[in-house]
């Protein structure tokens, strides 16, 4: 087991010599499902706490939190006055270690005590300026209408506005208003504005989907929280779709860096834990005896295997691809192929994406991962156009059997694109587009609310200076080239970007040929 220790930090107490702070350890026993739990605090930085449902995430964040909340234990441990025998703590016991001092608390009938009570304030300072816990909720704070008044309305702190804007990839929130209503210090309300006609009406907490209260909350209490702080974010991502979750990561671990805070983010979340720094994961390994061990740096398909197995293998189809562009064109030539084939959402196959590597290894991914998936799963190799024309060609032309070999033994589970997935959008933006002036009209529009000049980007230096001899080489660079402006000018992240470049290409290719694109995908989705 691996623990990752806290900076070294010293305090004083009134009645405790000078405690170091640079180990704390935290023990729970028969908690609930728990029958051990040994838990060290880790330093700054992100954590994403994992693990199945009894393994212990909510018990450990509420311990974590007893160090600044005196009623960490009452909110969590919810006892019945029923003679000790429902929902009982009789024997449970929280042990903190700091240094060489160590406090524990049982739960005696009323309240949970400390032994020895000398200790019971061994953590009234700690290293941390504040902890702070953040649970995914729908609690809304709804003004009086006496209260929505312009001269009350202010705007929200930009922070929050551009947290909001960036997770949930929506610019309304840029506009995002809050009043203090009458009931006390932490209960501003907040508000978005719209107009009808000349009058400006306003959307209130009660019409934000949970997701977005959640993103809310956390936002406000991320955007206050002082420097050097403690967070416990209680499965938040839970109602946001997993780009927003993405987004949502990278927000949190970029205000963690800057503020150097604490970040336990306890999740089930099978994208957050996949786009997770693995050193970052913390996979919380329960066995048969109640005992959890808590794995740092758990490489994420174990993770996935533990918690999120069915979820992870629940496709029809796996389609393996070479890279990460060969998969997002394929997830839009699929796409496309479903809306005019499968129009029913409710009776299409499900699949996924993989990206492998070379051709070569896709190939042999393809021929060797039967034993992985379940029999009804049908796997493919979807290849980038090139491997066609170029490899296999120059394979048969060189006899290289093992080549030759390797694809018969796929036999007919090998598929190609219409192209090289670079090559192909690169062509379509250089060539296509200038010849055709509802094509570019198209491609100009082709991000709701933005303006783009494709003309101009394809004619600019930088981009024409991009001249390697090879084809796909140079496509590579001339597509970073157009989608990084497109970033920068609309702030549309880059994977949107591509995917929408992907898509426009399919139109062009398939809209008024849907037959050609039947040809290519009905095989694999019609076949036995």
């Amino acid at each position: 087991m691996t623990w990752v220790n806290l900076s070294r930090v010293r305090f004083h107490s009134l009645s405790q010599p000078t405690i170091d702070f640079s180990h704390m350890k935290i023990t729970l026993r028969k908690i609930k499902k728990i029958e051990e739990l040994i838990f060290e605090i880790p330093g700054p930085g992100v954590w994403v706490l994992t693990g199945l449902n009894g393994s212990g995430k909510t018990s450990l964040f509420a311990s974590i939190y007893r160090i600044r909340a005196q009623h960490a234990f009452q909110r969590f441990y919810k006892t019945s006055p029923l003679e000790n025998r429902l929902d009982s703590y009789a024997e449970a016991e929280i042990e903190y270690k700091i240094g060489t001092e160590t406090v524990k608390y049982h739960y005696g009938g009323q309240r949970w005590r400390a032994t020895p009570r000398r200790n019971s304030n061994l953590f009234s300072e700690s290293p941390y300026s504040s902890i702070e816990y953040i649970e995914a909720s729908g609690d809304r704070i709804e003004p009086s209408p006496d209260e929505i008044q312009p001269r009350r309305l202010r705007d929200a702190p930009t922070g929050i506005k551009g947290f909001l804007s960036d997770v949930l990839g929506d610019q309304k929130w840029n506009a995002l208003k809050r009043v203090n209503t009458r009931r006390g210090v932490g209960n501003a309300a907040y508000l978005i504005p719209y107009q009808v006609g000349a009058r400006t009406y306003y959307y209130s907490e009660k019409s934000f989907s949970l997701g977005e209260l959640c993103a809310l909350k956390l936002a406000i209490k991320i955007d206050s929280i002082s420097a050097n702080s403690l967070l416990l974010i209680d499965e938040v991502e839970m109602a946001l779709h997993p780009q927003a979750q993405v987004r949502l990561l990278n927000q949190v671990s970029q205000i963690a860096a800057a503020k150097n805070l604490t970040v336990l983010f306890s999740t089930h979340s099978a994208t957050i834990i996949k786009n997770s720094n693995r050193k970052q994961i913390i996979h919380l390994r329960s066995n048969s005896n109640g005992n959890i061990s808590p794995v740092i740096g758990a490489f994420p398909a174990q993770v996935l295997g533990d918690i999120a197995f069915d979820d992870e293998l629940a496709a029809d189809f796996v389609f393996y691809v070479e890279d990460k562009q060969a998969k997002l064109l394929t997830e839009q030539l699929v796409a496309m192929y479903m809306a005019h084939c499968h129009p029913n959402r409710n009776y299409r196959p499900l699949y996924k994406v993989a990206p492998v590597g070379g051709f070569v290894q896709v190939v042999e991914m393809l021929n060797n991962s039967s034993a992985i998936f379940a029999s009804y799963v049908k796997r493919y190799a979807i290849l980038d156009e090139d491997v066609k024309t170029e490899s296999l060609a120059i394979a048969r032309q060189q006899q290289n059997q093992v080549l030759l070999n390797l694809f018969a033994t796929a036999a007919n589970k090998v598929q190609f694109l219409p192209c090289t997935p670079e090559v192909g959008a690169i062509e379509m933006l250089e060539n296509n587009a200038a010849n055709n002036a509802q094509l570019l009209d198209q491609l100009n529009s082709m991000f709701e609310g933005h303006s783009i000049n494709i003309t101009s980007l394809t004619s600019e230096q930088d981009y024409l200076q991009l001249t390697k001899a090879n084809m796909r080489d140079r496509a590579k660079d001339r597509m970073s080239n157009i989608v990084n402006k497109i970033v920068s000018s609309t702030g549309i992240d880059e994977i949107h970007v591509r995917r929408t470049i992907y898509s426009e290409y399919c139109k062009l290719k398939y809209a008024s040929n849907i037959g050609q694109l039947q040809s290519l995908l009905g095989p694999i989705f019609n076949g036995n």
